[in-house]
């Protein structure tokens, strides 16, 4: 085991999913060193309706197809499909270290095969951070779950998008602090930076307009326990610099600034166990939540350029009813709405014959998403069966001046889906 322990560590440096309370069971690879192993396998099939916008083989879902018509106003998207996978396969290691000045030490690396960057079965880092923890205080730096995705207030959805675009979620290098004044109060504080879920703009998805923006996202949040309940809320701040010089070959500093605010509960019975959060949005591409930016003013002689955000509202409830520890049923339910623009948006732009699209970000033509999602899980031991139903609907229209999407025609998909769990 000692021999396997650093290739298996050495393959997870290669190359948004559940919360890291899936890997519920935890064990020591050797005695002698403080290494904890845990994961899981997961198989899954699922079935669809009609054609989807999803990644790695469409598990990851996020909406349906709009409808395309052909000459007899057939749609070809109107078409379901079924397959099954075992991508969602994850390892992770934790490693218990020594107190370095007065503070409990740990590092975590985590791995799938979901792949990246439209290449699936491929090993992709998912967590990879050092913990040191005192009293009050604990330091995280590295790659994990970005502050706005709140560990244990998360959908517990069996499908892969954990309720996607409908919430935050990214996972994002960073570094991290987080002060507990008291077991009733925590505060964090962090600074982060792009890598897999980024924003997007005039060459695409792509790190470089944090990059050149100098500033790391900054987020604050404010969390308070009262008994096993827990209240919550967090700010965000983005700073972009979509480019570096304007179609006239002259440099600019155009920039934008975004915001996202969220306030979140978690509210625990003997018998219930239910998670709410309400999310307040502009240009949360990076985030994975529709919406994005657009431009708002063009300086006909220079070039130079303003944006402005696509702002979006969204809210979502995730329940279980826990009153059997063998059987648990649950639910997803969930709306996402485009709010429109602070100002007047430039669609397009059309420079010596050529247009150029200037609103960016993903799902900028729907103005609404809702979905909801039953889900039964049996639990024998390590092994956990699931079974989830999820509807998503989705109001594709076109995103008019003011930034708002109208003349809307709504698709839904329904995806019935079951998982087979084994938790290592």
């Amino acid at each position: 085991m000692k021999r396997i322990l650093p290739i298996v560590l050495a393959l997870s440096a290669v190359f948004h999913s559940r919360a890291d309370i899936e890997i519920q069971k935890m064990s020591p690879l050797n005695a002698a060193w403080p290494v904890i192993f845990g994961g899981y396998i997961k198989h899954e099939s699922f079935w669809d309706t009609r054609q989807v916008v999803g990644t790695s083989e469409d598990q990851f879902l996020l909406y349906p197809e709009p409808i395309v018509l052909d000459s007899n106003c057939e749609d070809i998207n109107a078409q379901g499909q079924f397959t099954s996978v075992a991508i969602q396969t994850r390892m992770r290691f934790e490693i218990n270290g020594p107190d370095i000045k007065n503070a409990r030490s740990k590092g975590v690396i985590e791995y799938d095969f979901f792949g990246k960057s439209g290449i699936t079965n491929i090993i992709r880092m998912r967590h990879a951070h050092i913990i040191l923890n005192w009293e009050k205080a604990e330091l995280l730096a590295g790659q994990a779950y970005h502050p706005l995705y709140v560990i244990g207030v998360d959908p517990r959805t069996i499908s892969f998008n954990t309720g996607i675009p409908l919430d935050t979620f990214a996972r994002d290098p960073q570094v991290r602090v987080t002060y507990k004044p008291s077991e009733h109060l925590h505060l964090v504080f962090c600074a982060s930076t792009q890598l897999d879920s980024l924003s997007d703009g005039p060459i695409g998805r792509s790190s470089s307009y944090l990059r050149n923006a100098i500033i790391p996202m900054l987020d604050f949040r404010l969390d308070t326990y009262v008994g096993k309940h827990r209240i919550g809320a967090g700010a965000h701040y983005l700073r972009i610099q979509p480019r570096l010089k304007t179609n006239t070959d002259l440099k600019t500093r155009e920039s934008l600034n975004s915001a996202i605010a969220i306030f979140y509960s978690k509210l625990t019975w003997d018998s219930v166990d239910t998670r709410t959060k309400f999310i307040f949005y502009q240009n949360a591409t990076d985030q994975n939540i529709i919406g994005g930016y657009a431009v708002s003013y063009v300086e006909p002689t220079t070039d130079t350029r303003k944006y402005t955000n696509l702002n979006g509202v969204a809210v979502w409830n995730d329940t279980d009813i826990t009153k059997s520890k063998s059987v648990i049923p649950g639910w997803f339910i969930g709306f996402a709405k485009n709010i429109g623009a602070n100002r007047p948006i430039i669609q397009s732009i059309d420079t010596n014959g050529t247009t150029e699209k200037t609103v960016y970000g993903f799902g900028t033509d729907i103005d609404y998403i809702f979905r909801i999602a039953p889900r039964v899980q049996w639990k024998i031991n390590n092994l956990n069966f699931a079974v989830e139903i999820e509807y998503t609907r989705a109001a594709f229209g076109t995103i008019d001046c003011d930034g708002n999407v109208i003349n809307t025609n709504p698709v839904g998909n329904t995806r019935i889906l079951a998982s087979l769990f084994y938790y290592l």
